[in-house]
């Protein structure tokens, strides 16, 4: 699996909070690195942001 690849299943995981084992999650960020894992965490954040600003103007109808 790419490093990228494995950036985005760590952040995902670790967003929902069902990353496992603290081991687990230590061994994970030890393969990928922490510049790609902070990359990829502020990339889901706007994602998520831009996602509910543009759910809110829908339902408000603007």
């Amino acid at each position: 699996m790419s490093n990228l690849m494995r950036a985005v299943r760590a952040v995902l995981w670790s967003f929902i909070g069902l990353g496992g084992r603290r081991a687990d999650a230590d061994k994970r960020t030890a393969q990928v690195g922490i510049l790609p894992l902070i990359g990829v965490a502020l990339c889901v954040v706007l994602l998520l942001v831009a996602g509910l600003i543009t759910l809110a103007r829908f339902v408000a109808g603007t």
